[in-house]
């Protein structure tokens, strides 16, 4: 049976979704959506941010890559903060607590904290949309 979710509570995610991450550059933020939503299973939404990527001039090999673990991105394709931030988008998403402290202060090398909460705020309306998207299926 289709799930139906409420349109108050989809528009209410959108108004969120709209005002998260505005300490981050708009491609980290796409691309930790894009990591995010891989991680989640949710396919309406990685080609949604694959397509935002691509359309801001992303590379192709950066796009296919977000799917792989950040530890396994290939050297030089992104920078070590957009590394350590995609870590900590990961930790967030779907790893042990036990990891979440040792992967915030790795970022925390690259990124104030208001960027750091701009991270966290991303990742959780992500996982918000992943879970909406895959439950209205």
């Amino acid at each position: 049976m289709e799930a139906r979710v409420g349109a108050g509570f989809l528009k209410a995610l959108e108004r969120i979704d709209g005002d998260v991450g505005d300490a981050l550059e708009p491609r980290l933020r796409d691309m930790i959506r894009l990591r995010v939503s891989h991680l989640n299973g949710c396919h309406h939404s990685v080609r949604l941010h694959s397509e935002s990527l691509a359309q801001g001039g992303t590379r192709p090999d950066l796009i296919a890559a977000l799917a792989r673990p950040a530890r396994q991105i290939r050297p030089g394709l992104v920078t070590d903060g957009e590394a350590a931030a995609l870590r900590l988008a990961e930790v967030l998403t779907d790893a042990p607590r036990a990891l979440e402290q040792e992967a915030r202060a790795h970022a925390g090398e690259w990124f104030n904290a208001t960027q750091l909460g701009a991270i966290v705020e991303v990742v959780a309306v992500t996982n918000a949309w992943n879970r909406v998207m895959r439950g209205a299926e």
